[in-house]
């Protein structure tokens, strides 16, 4: 008299997990026992490749521009205007980090020019250094008085990162001073007395 076996599901869920492990195990070891066979790996292989964009593009022209900048600042670091042309590729490439640095490069050989402060400024509100990227709006409209651009972000800094709403009041006073053009000295103007009618 033969019985019947009869598996259940459990069994078959065990059986299954079981077979995957081994699976698992099997290609793990063999995976281990080729890892020296293989010889060194690729370049591509050792980390994520970096982005780049193809060529003719507009990101494109930046990369390409950007290496060659590097470059010219490796082989000559005493170069202030490749070092602001790189920390601008920088800046309008969203690369903050890289902007400040190749900024504050520029600023150690020509500390007083005040669209380099600007624009470095800029990248620390970037990357949420609000103190000191008003410290630097303030040095660059120091270094020139008629330099709207450090005033009109100064006020945008101590008004929205700062909360300091009477130093905006007076950055943008300072900038409607220096006959802004007439678009953006209306805007300032009603922005100033909606802060003074709170």
């Amino acid at each position: 008299m033969s019985s019947k076996r009869t598996v259940s599901f459990d069994q078959m869920v065990l059986v299954g997990v079981g077979c995957l492990v081994a699976g698992w195990i099997v290609g793990f070891v063999m995976g281990w026992g080729l890892k020296d066979t293989t010889g060194p790996l690729p370049p591509s292989a050792a980390g994520p490749a970096p982005v780049v964009a193809p060529p003719g593009t507009a990101m494109g022209t930046l990369t390409a521009e950007i290496r060659e900048l590097r470059n010219i600042v490796a082989q000559n670091p005493g170069n202030a205007a490749a070092w602001t042309r790189l920390g601008n590729l920088y800046f309008d490439t969203d690369q903050y980090m890289e902007s400040i640095d190749a900024y504050t490069r520029a600023l150690e050989l020509e500390p007083a020019n005040p669209d380099v402060i600007t624009d470095r400024a800029i990248m620390l509100r970037s990357i949420g250094d609000f103190e000191q990227a008003a410290a630097e709006f303030r040095r660059a409209a120091e270094l020139a008085p008629s330099h709207l651009n450090s005033l009109l972000n100064l006020g945008v800094v101590l008004r929205y990162d700062l909360n300091d709403v009477p130093g905006a009041i007076l950055a943008w006073r300072s900038y409607l001073a220096r006959n802004p053009p007439a678009e953006m000295a209306e805007k300032i103007r009603r922005e100033i007395e909606t802060l003074q009618g709170q």
